[in-house]
């Protein structure tokens, strides 16, 4: 039944994805004004983490600053549905991308590489890193597997489309990559004989464990397995940032974490990761996802007395 649903809901979005990309804009200003002025969608929420975050804007700004997040949260979800249809050339016209050659010579050294990666410009258009088809260079790191970490949503509906939709995706850039869930992710990154480029959504909040760290003026709790993994292989680990330029133009850019992992103490990968998103975050700070619940606790005891002792 589940995959009735699935095939069903899929026909539906790739007959949505085929209209122009202009009609998608116009629904996307129609649905932000209607979850920001009619729903109220979340808006406590990004009110909160605005103002917690940035604790010198005054009320008025706060509030600009909330409208701008709607209009690009609400471009990322019409974006994510166009590109289902779109072709690799139009996408990636899109994106342009820099530090590649960083990537690459990781690669070439090591074979695997991490990169950890925030909700910030459209990280549904990862795809992308694997360039146009005409253009894409065998030496490059986007002609090996990327993968994607991912963890598997409650609903088999959601996991289903979410499989399908990445799939296409990769069947359209002619990519060997593939999803993981991060149960499994380990045992790949370990086991897999090909070259590859982990990506990890890392701002998300983790159930349990993690590492402590200040993030946004807040004590925030990072997931530690990009880390973990990192740590245990010896892989290197970069950062790559997704910067909102203007309305359909983004900037992937890859910037070096650390090449020596292993060597690295506890919680130095993670903290680092954090405080480059922070540094994109205050650059352009309508670009990020205000509207989850990122900080549901601070510190326990024991995440307080790891926090001061790397500190």
């Amino acid at each position: 039944m589940a995959r009735i649903i699935a095939s069903i809901v899929w026909c539906f979005i790739y007959a949505a994805s085929l209209l122009p990309l202009r009609l998608h804009y116009l629904f996307s200003d129609f649905l932000a004004w209607l979850l920001r002025d009619i729903l109220a969608y979340r808006k406590s929420t990004i009110y909160i983490n605005l103002a917690r975050s940035f604790p010198q804007l005054r009320y008025g700004e706060i509030k600009e600053l909330s409208k701008q997040y709607y209009k690009y949260m609400c471009d990322i979800m019409v974006e994510s549905i166009w590109q289902i249809s779109a072709s690799d050339r139009k996408l990636c016209r899109m994106v342009d991308m820099e530090g590649g050659e960083l990537v690459d010579g990781l690669m070439k050294r090591f074979g695997k590489v991490i990169a950890m990666v925030g909700h910030r410009g459209n990280w549904e258009m990862l795809g992308t890193l694997c360039r146009e088809n005409a253009v894409r260079s065998p030496e490059s790191f986007s002609s090996n597997e990327i993968i994607i970490t991912y963890k598997v949503a409650r609903s088999k509906v959601a996991n289903l489309l979410f499989e399908k939709i990445r799939m296409h995706e990769y069947r359209k850039f002619r990519n060997p990559g593939r999803i993981v869930s991060s149960k499994q992710i380990l045992h790949h990154a370990a086991t897999a004989p090909e070259k590859g480029l982990y990506i990890f959504i890392a701002d998300q909040y983790p159930r349990q464990g993690g590492i402590p760290v200040m993030f946004l003026n807040q004590q925030t709790i990072f997931f530690a397995g990009a880390e973990f993994i990192a740590r245990r292989l010896g892989l290197p680990v970069v950062y790559l940032d997704i910067e909102h330029r203007k309305r359909g133009s983004y900037l992937m850019k890859f910037s070096l974490i650390c090449e020596d992992s292993r060597n690295t103490q506890r919680g130095f990968i993670t903290r680092e990761y954090a405080r480059l998103l922070e540094e994109h975050i205050n650059a352009n700070r309508h670009n990020w996802l205000w509207s989850h619940k990122r900080w549901k606790r601070g510190f326990t005891e024991k995440e307080r007395r790891e926090y001061d002792n790397f500190a």
